[in-house]
């Protein structure tokens, strides 16, 4: 009887099993996730004056399934372009909601596509593909980022696959 038990919770586990391990092996579509967090408002003029050409350029890659670099520096209340590139054959998802929701992201697209949603919480990049951000950090703080099929957060999580470090604006005295 115990073994007939064993083998029919096996059997149970496969499909679960199954559909684990195949999203890790998923090429999901070019997408964003919205977020319930929220997101910070950057003022529509002080839009206007920013020299897209002139601003810091931060380019993080992702090969055989890492960040690098795994550190990423911004400052509080400047503006950057901020470039993932993926230069895996599978998806990969940058899940960063508290980075996301205190951050005022102009603009967001992959390969000339832009996205209408601004305020979200991961991007979905497909293989071999690069996503574009034009964003201003409102807050400082230290947020932790990951590479989770798992839209939910903490779920399946095996922690952070790096970190963005915005620092305090320094007043001018």
């Amino acid at each position: 009887m115990k073994a007939s038990h064993l083998w029919a919770c096996r059997m149970a586990l496969l499909p679960v099993m199954t559909i684990l391990l195949g999203a890790c092996a998923l090429n999901l579509p070019a997408a964003v996730t919205p977020t319930v967090l929220g997101c910070a408002d950057i003022d529509k003029k002080a839009v206007k004056y920013i020299n897209w050409t002139q601003v810091p350029e931060v380019n993080v890659r992702i090969r055989h399934d890492e960040f690098s670099p795994m550190i990423v520096r911004l400052r509080q209340g400047w503006p950057y372009i901020m470039r993932i590139r993926n230069r895996d054959n599978k998806s990969h998802i940058f899940k960063a909601y508290e980075f996301f929701s205190k951050t005022a992201v102009i603009q967001a697209s992959i390969d000339g596509e832009v996205f209408s949603n601004n305020c979200f919480g991961t991007v979905v990049l497909p293989p071999r593909k690069t996503v574009e951000m034009r964003l201003v950090a409102m807050e400082d703080g230290y947020f932790e980022y990951e590479d989770n099929w798992m839209f939910v957060p903490n779920v399946l999580s095996f922690g952070p696959n790096g970190v963005i470090i915005v620092e305090e604006r320094n007043p001018r005295i």
